[in-house]
């Protein structure tokens, strides 16, 4: 005999297999964020098509938080500085992409509250219509702000914002113009 009670066998090779899973979990969520930062939910989800139980995910999680290798309100904060620094967009926009990448509503809310302490977004959708003024402006005025307007809005700034960009910067460009 071995020793052991019936199953205790058994119960630790699956002890094993889970540890093994969990050490294979852990180096998978460590690979992944070798590229960029991740949401936890982006992690997670990785870690799902990757075919790790539930319970082994959340402990990778944890893990990952007190190593501060995940938190959440960083990546916020760093999405949106990267967003700002590389192509500007508006608060909707921001949002709408950090939902996608599965950050809380309430991570969201203290993120964007900082975004909008520190820029002035219609300063910021001046500045993206200054940019791409140039593609629209050969064509008739109205259609120029039609179309300019319509990529402000995709870019997630608000109305008001984007009728003062316009307004503001297509005009200019006509004068600048030669005829």
């Amino acid at each position: 005999m071995s020793g052991f009670a019936p199953g205790e066998g058994r119960s630790f090779g699956r002890q094993q297999d889970e540890g093994t899973d969990l050490g294979q979990a852990k180096g998978q969520a460590l690979y992944y964020l070798k590229f960029r930062s991740r949401s936890s939910a982006e992690i997670d989800g990785y870690l799902k098509r990757k075919g790790f139980q539930q319970h082994v995910r959340d402990e990778v999680l944890s893990w990952l938080q007190e190593l501060r290798y995940i938190d959440d309100l960083q990546f916020a904060r760093d999405w949106i500085q990267n967003r700002n620094r590389t192509k500007p967009v508006g608060q909707r926009r921001l949002i709408q992409e950090l939902r996608q990448k599965g950050i809380s509503k309430e991570t969201i809310e203290e993120a964007v509250e900082e975004f909008r302490a520190s820029v002035d977004e219609r300063e910021l959708a001046l500045k993206v219509a200054a940019d791409r003024v140039r593609v629209y402006a050969r064509g008739d005025s109205q259609t120029a702000k039609r179309r300019l307007a319509a990529y402000l809005l995709r870019r997630g700034f608000s109305i008001d914002d984007v009728h003062y960009a316009v307004e503001n910067v297509v005009e200019q460009e006509r004068q600048e113009l030669p005829d």
